[in-house]
């Protein structure tokens, strides 16, 4: 086995550019944050240093160079997904077309993300599971756990807390472990609005996550409570429930509701709502490998140019899907995570998850169905509290 070392910007980063040059059977061994180089970067954001075990013999590289299959060209891709690659009668190599290719990397993505995944699942419980923590640390761990907080990232955190009481004899390692997961969460950022000024917040998210009713929420909380001119912008056009509840809320509300089917009638919207402070504009769920919808969101992302961008996630997602859905929206940049349906669940460590995997700050949370009341500003000592001393 050898160990190669990446520094990213965040872990998926890193663990993107592992699993492309070592393969999915790479295994991560460490996580530290470290300090960029030279005067210029001194008050940067630190990156993110990540070492990988992994064998040469198993890195993409070397699969490819021993790989002997060369399959029949009479199948159709949705049999074989290697059509293509085997040569022709006259021995000159085969070429996919874009739709080949394009079919051919969403099966290799699928199974990629299925072996990361079982791979993630085990690794920590064969690597570590003669691993002698210290009792008090032991303990912490399997609370983490317990909450559902990924083993990865509780044993990383249980191996810094272990080094950090080595350090400083005495101190409470509970206090230590809160400390950890406080860095990871940083601190929350709320919507904030300035006067005389118009602020656009584009709300993404996968569906059945709850993005329309946190709108009406946060749209109740500016126009009722914090008396601002409030705008809906609806371009989940797919599900007619979508529109009628919005639509009731806004009434109820006073708030004007624009309906847009196309990005191109985005600039007519804006028109109509040039008199409000902050608008709200809803979205469509975009579903994994939809580049239709993808560009569609991109349109959107370029003609309103958002100030603010809201990702929405619900705490009773698997950390599968979790990642799932963060790769999905991963070309959209500097948004914050909002996290739905904690009522939901009694783990509060998926929080811990989301925070870890998306490196984004959190910005709120909602406790239930309740309008405008089950939604607050992301607590994170509450959350650290309740994963681990409750």
């Amino acid at each position: 086995m050898q160990v190669k070392r990446y520094h990213a910007e965040n872990m998926k980063q890193a663990m993107d550019a592992a699993i492309r040059e070592l393969g999915s059977d790479a295994v991560m061994i460490t996580q530290n944050k470290v300090r960029r180089k030279g005067l210029k970067n001194l008050f940067r954001k630190p990156l993110l240093e990540v070492q990988f075990a992994y064998d040469p013999a198993n890195t993409p590289a070397a699969k490819k160079l021993s790989m002997p299959y060369n399959p029949p060209l009479n199948s159709s891709l949705s049999e074989d997904p290697y059509q293509g690659y085997a040569p022709d009668s006259k021995g000159k190599q085969a070429t996919l077309n874009n739709e080949q290719l394009e079919q051919l990397d969403k099966r290799m993505n699928s199974f990629e993300s299925m072996l990361t995944d079982f791979l993630d699942k085990f690794s920590y419980v064969k690597r570590d599971i003669t691993y002698d923590y210290p009792e008090e640390i032991q303990t912490l761990l399997a609370r983490l756990i317990d909450a559902q907080v990924r083993e990865e990232l509780a044993h990383s955190l249980a191996k810094q807390a272990e080094q950090m009481l080595r350090q400083q004899p005495g101190t409470s390692a509970v206090e230590i472990i809160e400390h950890l997961m406080l860095e990871q969460f940083g601190r929350s950022e709320p919507i904030l609005h300035k006067k005389f000024t118009q602020k656009i917040i584009l709300v993404l998210g996968p569906t059945g996550v709850g993005k329309t009713t946190t709108i009406v929420k946060l749209a109740a909380d500016f126009a009722v409570k914090q008396k601002k001119n409030v705008g809906i912008i609806n371009t989940d056009t797919y599900r007619i429930g979508a529109q009628e509840q919005l639509q009731t809320y806004a009434d109820i509300l006073g708030v004007p509701l624009q309906v847009v089917y196309h990005p191109h009638e985005l600039e007519d919207a804006m028109k109509n709502m040039s008199d409000r402070d902050i608008i709200f504009v809803d979205t469509a769920g975009k579903r994994p490998g939809d580049e239709q919808h993808k560009e569609d969101l991109l349109d959107i992302v370029r003609m309103l140019k958002p100030e603010d961008i809201l990702l929405c996630l619900s705490a009773t997602t698997s950390f599968a899907s979790i990642k799932e859905m963060v790769d999905t929206y991963g070309f959209v940049d500097n948004y914050r995570v909002m996290i739905t349906k904690l009522d939901e669940t009694k783990y509060r460590g998926t929080a811990l998850n989301i925070s870890w995997y998306t490196q984004r700050p959190l910005a709120y949370i909602t406790t239930g169905q309740n309008v405008p009341d089950d939604i607050e500003v992301a607590d994170v000592e509450s959350l650290v509290r309740q994963i681990v001393r409750e």
